[in-house]
């Protein structure tokens, strides 16, 4: 049966022990680090989204402010 690398996304037969193409080791403590890594890039890409929502509703406010300032001061 074949699956995918998780590395490279190329067709693998599930008894290789690494992925012809890019070389990926499908050893299971490989297996462990590669998901430990997956999972601290999806901690860091939360964190990244918060801080640019953050800062895209600081922009937003910023925007307002200065609308409702312009709309003063022309009436």
């Amino acid at each position: 049966m074949l699956t995918r690398c998780p590395e490279c996304r190329h067709k693998v037969s599930d008894s290789a022990k690494s992925c012809p193409s890019c070389g990926f080791s499908f050893d299971p403590q490989d297996l462990e680090r590669y998901k430990q890594q997956l999972e601290r890039l999806r901690e860091h890409k939360k964190e990244v989204n918060r801080k640019s929502a953050k800062l895209q509703l600081i922009w937003l406010l910023i925007f307002v402010v200065f609308i409702a300032v312009a709309t003063w001061v022309t009436s």
